[in-house]
């Protein structure tokens, strides 16, 4: 079977298993809420592990691979570039994997970084089945703290979506000085939850059940992940980009999150969504200047307004 048509195949499964559980979980919400509440929970912690496609694996065999002691199991890594090179750690999103991220490699290498890309757990070629917030930003510390270890000085985060969530929190958490590039980043767990609700027919009161499930196994409340009340102190220095047609995650959220992160610079796409942003090549050339302090973005622009500055903008 082709790369195309199996994927073609796991989207028809998947659409399959969601609608059951949708249509289980209404009637559970109303019948069962205990049991709904441990259904949910188990669906909200479970991603979509997707087979990579053959340009992926192409190029994931041009790379180091490695392996990162996980909380669940090893985590897939992958090295490209010279091990005495600084390093910018790639991190994925929501039921993806480290390849998705692989545009912009050739342009950090050409900056003279070395590139390393991961699978947070639960998905790609990485160990686990369960993957939260909180299993993203320790897998993200795992990954820093291996690269460390052997001898490379870690200065830059691209990250994507909920990666680019679980970069904040974890720089929220380190205070670590250095530059990173978050791309259609979501600020809110309690809003996707609510969203993740509505989609499955959960009743808020399951919702609720679900939030405080999770905040008891894994020992941090949601609240301490609500990025636009919680970045104020981060030393490091970010740019958000974000696209307006962005039916995921809206721009609302990145626009958000610029204003409140001191200092941040904002770069406002079209027409990409959540997942063409990826490859784009002006999306990536902006990455990688500002991962290399090439160029200087402008600011989030105020309420209201679509750009931060006047036309023309300002020659810096």
């Amino acid at each position: 079977m082709s790369a195309t048509a199996s994927l073609n195949s796991t989207n028809v499964r998947n659409a399959v298993r969601f609608g059951w559980h949708r249509l289980a979980l209404s009637l559970a919400s109303v019948l069962a809420p205990e049991r709904a509440v441990y259904t949910a929970a188990r669906l909200f912690s479970s991603p979509p592990r997707h087979i990579h496609s053959e340009k992926e694996l192409e190029f994931l065999a041009t790379g180091v691979r490695f392996d990162v002691a996980g909380v669940d199991g090893p985590l897939a890594a992958w090295r490209f570039g010279a091990a005495d090179r600084p390093a910018v750690i790639l991190s994925h999103g929501w039921g993806a994997r480290g390849a998705q991220l692989r545009s912009f490699v050739p342009a950090l290498l050409e900056s003279a970084y070395q590139v390393v890309l991961f699978d947070h757990a639960a998905h790609g070629l990485s160990a686990g089945r369960e993957a939260t917030l909180v299993h993203f930003v320790k897998g993200l510390e795992a990954v820093v703290a291996h690269v460390e270890r052997e001898g490379s000085r870690v200065v830059g985060l691209v990250a994507h979506s909920l990666g680019a969530a679980a970069a904040a929190a974890w720089l929220n958490q380190t205070r670590r000085e250095m530059r990173v590039a978050l791309i259609a980043p979501p600020t809110s767990l309690e809003r996707y939850s609510s969203f993740f609700a509505r989609r499955l027919g959960i009743a808020e009161s399951v919702r609720r059940s679900m939030q405080e499930r999770f905040e008891r196994k894994l020992g941090a409340r949601w609240s301490e992940f609500e990025l636009p009340q919680s970045v104020a102190r981060i030393r490091a220095q970010a740019l958000v980009i974000h696209d307006a047609s962005d039916d995921d995650v809206t721009i609302a959220s990145g626009l958000a999150l610029a204003r409140a992160w001191h200092g941040a610079r904002f770069v406002r796409t079209e027409r990409l969504g959540h997942r063409a942003i990826l490859r784009d090549p002006g999306v990536v050339r902006d990455v990688a200047d500002f991962i290399a302090d090439r160029v200087v973005f402008a600011p989030p622009p105020q309420r209201g307004h679509i750009s931060a500055f006047g036309t023309p903008a300002p020659i810096l």
